[in-house]
Protein backbone atom coordinates (compact mmCIF):
# COMPACT_ATOMS: atom_id res chain seq x y z
CA UNK A 1 0.00 0.00 0.00
CA UNK A 2 2.83 2.38 0.86
CA UNK A 3 4.57 1.57 -2.41
CA UNK A 4 1.34 2.36 -4.25
CA UNK A 5 1.12 5.78 -2.64
CA UNK A 6 4.81 6.50 -3.12
CA UNK A 7 4.53 5.65 -6.78
CA UNK A 8 1.34 7.64 -7.02
CA UNK A 9 2.84 10.68 -5.34
CA UNK A 10 5.92 10.60 -7.58
CA UNK A 11 3.79 10.32 -10.69
CA UNK A 12 1.45 13.04 -9.46
CA UNK A 13 4.30 15.41 -8.73
CA UNK A 14 5.82 14.66 -12.11
CA UNK A 15 2.59 15.49 -13.92
CA UNK A 16 1.84 18.61 -11.86
CA UNK A 17 5.38 19.89 -12.09
CA UNK A 18 5.58 19.26 -15.84
CA UNK A 19 2.33 21.17 -16.30
CA UNK A 20 3.70 23.98 -14.13
CA UNK A 21 6.80 24.15 -16.31
CA UNK A 22 4.73 24.33 -19.47
CA UNK A 23 2.57 27.11 -18.03
CA UNK A 24 5.52 29.08 -16.65
CA UNK A 25 7.41 28.89 -19.93
CA UNK A 26 4.45 29.93 -22.09
CA UNK A 27 4.80 33.28 -23.89
CA UNK A 28 1.58 34.67 -22.35
CA UNK A 29 3.23 34.93 -18.94
CA UNK A 30 5.45 37.73 -20.25
CA UNK A 31 2.57 39.89 -21.51
CA UNK A 32 2.50 43.46 -20.16
CA UNK A 33 -0.88 43.03 -18.47
CA UNK A 34 0.26 40.08 -16.37
CA UNK A 35 3.44 41.74 -15.09
CA UNK A 36 2.14 45.28 -14.52
CA UNK A 37 -0.09 44.85 -11.42
CA UNK A 38 2.69 44.35 -8.91
CA UNK A 39 6.38 44.36 -9.58
CA UNK A 40 7.04 42.97 -6.09
CA UNK A 41 5.10 39.81 -6.94
CA UNK A 42 7.41 39.03 -9.84
CA UNK A 43 10.31 37.76 -7.70
CA UNK A 44 7.93 35.50 -5.78
CA UNK A 45 6.44 33.97 -8.92
CA UNK A 46 9.91 33.64 -10.41
CA UNK A 47 11.20 31.84 -7.31
CA UNK A 48 8.26 29.46 -7.18
CA UNK A 49 8.68 28.02 -10.70
CA UNK A 50 12.42 27.64 -10.19
CA UNK A 51 11.75 25.73 -6.97
CA UNK A 52 9.07 23.72 -8.71
CA UNK A 53 11.38 23.13 -11.64
CA UNK A 54 14.06 21.92 -9.26
CA UNK A 55 11.66 19.55 -7.55
CA UNK A 56 10.43 18.33 -10.90
CA UNK A 57 13.99 17.73 -12.06
CA UNK A 58 14.76 15.71 -8.92
CA UNK A 59 11.60 13.65 -9.40
CA UNK A 60 12.33 13.17 -13.10
CA UNK A 61 15.85 11.95 -12.36
CA UNK A 62 14.55 9.59 -9.67
CA UNK A 63 11.91 8.30 -12.09
CA UNK A 64 14.51 7.84 -14.83
CA UNK A 65 16.68 5.79 -12.48
CA UNK A 66 13.88 3.29 -11.93
CA UNK A 67 13.70 0.14 -13.99
CA UNK A 68 11.25 -0.01 -16.88
CA UNK A 69 9.01 -2.27 -14.78
CA UNK A 70 9.00 0.18 -11.89
CA UNK A 71 8.23 3.09 -14.19
CA UNK A 72 5.38 1.11 -15.74
CA UNK A 73 4.02 0.26 -12.29
CA UNK A 74 4.11 3.94 -11.29
CA UNK A 75 2.21 4.93 -14.41
CA UNK A 76 -0.32 2.13 -13.90
CA UNK A 77 -0.85 3.21 -10.30
CA UNK A 78 -1.23 6.81 -11.40
CA UNK A 79 -3.90 5.81 -13.92
CA UNK A 80 -5.61 3.66 -11.29
CA UNK A 81 -5.66 6.68 -8.98
CA UNK A 82 -7.16 8.87 -11.69
CA UNK A 83 -9.92 6.30 -12.22
CA UNK A 84 -10.94 6.27 -8.56
CA UNK A 85 -13.96 8.20 -7.36
CA UNK A 86 -13.48 11.02 -4.86
CA UNK A 87 -14.88 8.80 -2.08
CA UNK A 88 -12.44 6.00 -2.90
CA UNK A 89 -9.55 8.46 -2.95
CA UNK A 90 -10.61 9.83 0.43
CA UNK A 91 -10.76 6.31 1.90
CA UNK A 92 -7.23 5.63 0.68
CA UNK A 93 -6.00 8.97 2.01
CA UNK A 94 -7.54 8.19 5.39
CA UNK A 95 -5.86 4.77 5.44
CA UNK A 96 -2.55 6.40 4.63
CA UNK A 97 -3.04 8.96 7.44
CA UNK A 98 -3.80 6.18 9.92
CA UNK A 99 -0.77 4.22 8.75
CA UNK A 100 1.45 7.31 9.16
CA UNK A 101 0.05 7.96 12.63
CA UNK A 102 0.78 4.38 13.66
CA UNK A 103 4.30 4.65 12.31
CA UNK A 104 4.88 7.94 14.15
CA UNK A 105 3.54 6.35 17.35
CA UNK A 106 5.94 3.45 16.81
CA UNK A 107 8.85 5.86 16.37
CA UNK A 108 7.91 7.78 19.51
CA UNK A 109 7.52 4.55 21.47
CA UNK A 110 10.95 3.36 20.32
CA UNK A 111 12.45 6.71 21.30
CA UNK A 112 10.87 6.58 24.74
CA UNK A 113 11.92 2.96 25.29
CA UNK A 114 15.48 3.82 24.31
CA UNK A 115 15.72 6.25 27.24
CA UNK A 116 17.85 8.57 25.11
CA UNK A 117 17.81 12.33 25.50
CA UNK A 118 18.63 13.71 22.05
CA UNK A 119 18.64 17.16 20.54
CA UNK A 120 16.47 17.87 17.49
CA UNK A 121 19.16 16.95 14.98
CA UNK A 122 19.97 13.69 16.76
CA UNK A 123 16.29 12.89 17.12
CA UNK A 124 15.81 13.39 13.37
CA UNK A 125 18.73 11.03 12.79
CA UNK A 126 17.21 8.53 15.25
CA UNK A 127 13.91 8.72 13.35
CA UNK A 128 15.64 8.23 10.00
CA UNK A 129 17.65 5.24 11.20
CA UNK A 130 14.65 3.72 12.95
CA UNK A 131 12.60 3.96 9.76
CA UNK A 132 15.44 2.44 7.74
CA UNK A 133 15.93 -0.46 10.13
CA UNK A 134 12.19 -0.96 10.52
CA UNK A 135 11.81 -1.15 6.73
CA UNK A 136 14.64 -3.70 6.58
CA UNK A 137 12.99 -5.72 9.33
CA UNK A 138 9.62 -5.67 7.55
CA UNK A 139 11.24 -6.72 4.27
CA UNK A 140 13.10 -9.55 6.02
CA UNK A 141 9.88 -10.74 7.67
CA UNK A 142 8.10 -10.76 4.31
CA UNK A 143 11.01 -12.67 2.77
CA UNK A 144 11.05 -15.20 5.62
CA UNK A 145 7.30 -15.65 5.34
CA UNK A 146 7.59 -16.24 1.60
CA UNK A 147 10.33 -18.81 2.19
CA UNK A 148 8.22 -20.63 4.79
CA UNK A 149 5.21 -20.55 2.48
CA UNK A 150 7.27 -21.93 -0.40
CA UNK A 151 8.67 -24.73 1.79
CA UNK A 152 5.17 -25.52 3.03
CA UNK A 153 3.80 -25.56 -0.51
CA UNK A 154 6.58 -27.90 -1.60
CA UNK A 155 5.79 -30.25 1.30
CA UNK A 156 2.08 -30.18 0.44
CA UNK A 157 2.80 -30.94 -3.22
CA UNK A 158 5.06 -33.86 -2.29
CA UNK A 159 2.44 -35.24 0.09
CA UNK A 160 -0.24 -34.96 -2.58
CA UNK A 161 2.04 -36.59 -5.16
CA UNK A 162 2.53 -39.58 -2.87
CA UNK A 163 -1.17 -39.79 -2.05
CA UNK A 164 -2.33 -39.60 -5.63
CA UNK A 165 0.42 -41.80 -7.02
CA UNK A 166 -0.62 -44.56 -4.59
CA UNK A 167 -4.27 -44.09 -5.63
CA UNK A 168 -3.38 -43.90 -9.31
CA UNK A 169 -2.02 -47.46 -9.54
CA UNK A 170 -5.33 -49.24 -8.67
CA UNK A 171 -7.35 -46.83 -10.82
CA UNK A 172 -5.11 -47.27 -13.87
CA UNK A 173 -5.08 -51.09 -13.41
CA UNK A 174 -8.90 -51.16 -13.28
CA UNK A 175 -9.11 -49.02 -16.42
CA UNK A 176 -7.09 -51.58 -18.48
Amino acid sequence: MVRFFLALILAGFAVVESQAQVVSSSPTSSSPTSSSPASTAAPQTTASPSTSAGRFEILRKAFDQLSAEQQERILQNFHRWQDLSQDEKEVLRQRERVQRQKLEASINEAYQKSGLQLNDEQRAQFRKLYLLERRRLEEQLVHDEQDKRQAGNTAIIEMLKKEFSSQKSPVSAAAH
